[in-house]
């Protein structure tokens, strides 16, 4: 099985999974390094996530992706909170995170800038809004945007 048909396999489990006991699947990744796999699993759920809930959702995942036989091989299983400086990658994560700050990479340059960083106003229509520190409040196009994250 390729490694992107075992990866949306097991994010279907994954995300089942987490939905049933209240969190949310924010990222799911395997990682290969020295010889080790290791499917990482963030997640997160209104007012954070603590360890318990990762401790719960560990002890679910792993049986659950054996029950669903989703050919995994030999892993290690991590479970984690995406932190406080998490990634936003889809509306949802900008609608949720209205009022904090952000810093975004666009695809393309803006007046010579391929780095913005601001208040998130607003996220409507597959359009963010963002207020940086100096300067007007800054459109842009979801479908611009490389990458984004919360930053302190």
């Amino acid at each position: 099985m390729r490694r992107d048909q075992l990866l949306e396999e097991a994010e279907a489990v994954v995300s089942s999974v987490l939905a049933n006991l209240g969190y949310d699947l924010v990222e799911l990744s395997l990682v290969v390094s020295h010889g080790r796999r290791t499917l990482r699993v963030f997640i997160d759920k209104p007012g954070g996530v603590k360890l318990e809930d990762c401790a719960v959702a560990s002890r679910a995942v792993g049986p659950a992706l054996d029950e669903h036989s989703v050919p995994m091989g030999r892993y290690f299983l991590e479970v984690s909170s995406p932190g406080v400086e998490r990634k936003l990658k889809t509306g949802l994560d900008f609608r949720r995170f209205v009022g904090r700050k952000a810093q975004v990479n666009l695809r393309e340059a803006r007046d010579g800038v391929y780095k913005i960083e601001g208040r998130i106003v607003s996220f409507c229509d597959d359009m963010l809004k963002l207020e940086p520190e100096e300067g007007e409040e800054i459109t842009v196009p979801f479908e611009a945007i490389s990458s984004a994250r919360l930053c302190l």
